[in-house]
């Protein structure tokens, strides 16, 4: 693939401010010539025009690979874009440490011009890169590069495409479904915006009073999906309600991914008085709906640290895959990883790797600085000292 990926092929150089800047065309671009430029290289996406925000928001959905890809469009934060504006980044900024979760956002052919780019960038301006949930076929790049790799989790996914709910595999989503059907609740997808809008405050209600006894009142940043309920965009929202009352018990909001051929089940919160079964009868009248629709996957969304002690390859960080594997089998009383983990498996999914791609190298700085922007330094220390007074049993709120 041509060099000119990262460049215009629109605009006149002469004429251009921002990203199409001449600076960006020499391969060799100073330092101080990128610091000049760096407002542009860099933006508060509150800041990007119309179009800029239209071409961002059809790009996540178009190659967006990871659960977490499309936050990019809905929440608030910062955008890191190539010179030509066909690559983009959701850039979470520690001092000298550049976390990018939801991988690349661009075409495929872009992406090892990209992977060099962050390096060329990296090596300049001294600043760490981290870039997440990285799929393997995409590992190569960054190996030939000069990343440092480790596995950071795994996501579950399901195959649509040959899902049926028979067989002993899944009798317990379908006693639970059975639960919530005699409880009188039904699944609808609430697709009018207007509507989404007048229902914001009730989800932003329920938000709160399912994380409210959590040892994180609020979603780690980095692991889990943001949920702005005024900013949906093509992320779709389902609800499950009395049928009688329309009294909202729970919601699942969904965000797309590959060009909708999958989607996220990223967000999903319940009222702590919702009957028993609220979240798995949600997944599973969504996943039914889906399927209807021709969509081929569903992701669960990556589990942090799940098999990393697999993973023995040469270029893996032994300090970080210890600090992974520990989160993941000794903190479930903070973070529920594996509470998590054995919820998501009730729905006998498949498993993809996912990793974390640094450079130039894993330190214990980068993974302070990632524990810092996810806010695991931060938890609710009222809750904390609750869980583990009663041993560390954790709440499920998929119960």
């Amino acid at each position: 693939m041509s060099n000119t990926l990262l460049r215009s092929t629109v605009h006149s150089p002469s004429t251009l401010r921002g990203p199409f800047s001449p600076a960006f065309y020499r391969s060799d671009m100073l330092s101080a010539e990128t610091s000049q430029a760096d407002k542009w290289l860099v933006q508060e996406r509150s800041s990007l025009s119309s179009p800029e925000k239209s071409h961002l928001e059809s790009s996540a959905f178009t190659f967006g690979q990871a659960p977490e890809t499309y936050d990019v469009v809905c929440t608030q934060g910062t955008v890191m874009r190539t010179p030509c504006g066909n690559g983009m980044l959701n850039l979470h900024r520690d001092g000298r440490f550049w976390h990018f979760p939801g991988g690349i956002i661009a075409h495929p052919d872009l992406k090892p011009q990209m992977v060099q780019w962050l390096k060329k960038f990296s090596e300049q301006q001294r600043q760490t890169v981290l870039v997440y949930s990285v799929c393997d076929h995409e590992l190569d790049e960054y190996r030939r590069a000069g990343y440092a790799i480790n596995k950071f989790g795994e996501e579950p996914i399901i195959d649509l495409t040959s899902l049926s709910w028979k067989g002993s595999a899944y009798e317990w989503v379908r006693r639970q479904t059975n639960y919530c059907i005699r409880a009188g609740l039904e699944v609808i997808e609430v697709s009018d915006s207007q509507t989404q809008l007048e229902l914001a405050s009730q989800l932003d209600e329920i938000h709160d009073d399912d994380l409210s006894d959590r040892v994180y009142s609020k979603p780690l940043k980095l692991l889990e999906g943001e949920f702005n309920s005024r900013s949906l965009h093509r992320r779709r929202l389902f609800v499950a309600r009395n049928r009688e009352t329309h009294r909202i018990e729970g919601f699942l909001s969904t965000s797309p991914m590959i060009n909708g051929k999958s989607w996220a089940f990223e967000t999903y919160r319940k009222r702590r008085t919702a009957p028993r079964g609220t979240i798995p009868f949600l997944f599973r009248a969504v996943m039914d709906i889906m399927q209807g629709e021709g969509v081929e996957q569903a992701s669960l969304c990556v589990v942090p640290g799940r098999g990393v002690q697999s993973d023995q390859t040469i270029h893996t960080d032994k300090r970080i895959r210890w600090l992974l594997e520990t989160w993941y089998k000794r903190l479930n009383f903070m973070f529920n990883t594996a509470g998590q983990d054995f919820f998501k498996s009730r729905f006998r999914p498949q498993y993809q790797n996912r990793s974390i791609c640094v450079y130039p190298q894993n330190t214990l700085g980068s993974f302070s600085s990632f524990l810092k922007t996810a806010g695991a330094l931060r938890p609710n220390l009222r809750n904390l000292v609750r869980h583990l007074v009663r041993g560390g049993k954790h709440s499920a709120h998929h119960d």
